[in-house]
């Protein structure tokens, strides 16, 4: 679904709802899931014709991401962190069913 669509995220965050994932357990099963994922994707689609500053503001990004998030963990209860990933997930899937129904008119 990634590759095709982008929506490799609701997917994974439902099932580890369905199956009463903690967070310490969603996360990383989540960080291989989308290693496998994103893999996948690159080798159907190449990599992304990116500018070199482009690049390293991508990996500027995911390691500010990766450092917040190791800040936040200890922080941020079970129960929000579900509703944050669950949120995450609605908009991701929202956002790509309003992209394809506004590709059919």
């Amino acid at each position: 679904m990634n590759a095709a669509a982008g929506v490799g995220g609701p997917a994974v965050s439902l099932y580890a709802v369905n199956t009463g994932w903690t967070a310490r357990e969603f996360l990383p099963n989540a960080q291989f899931y989308g290693v496998l994922v994103n893999a996948f994707s690159l080798a159907a689609k190449d990599l992304p014709a990116l500018s070199g500053t482009a690049w390293w503001l991508v990996a500027a990004a995911l390691a500010g991401g990766a450092a917040a998030g190791r800040l936040l963990a200890a922080r941020v209860p079970e129960a929000r962190a579900r509703q944050v990933v669950l949120g995450l997930a609605l908009a991701g899937g929202l956002t790509t069913l309003a992209k394809g129904f506004s590709g059919l008119g």
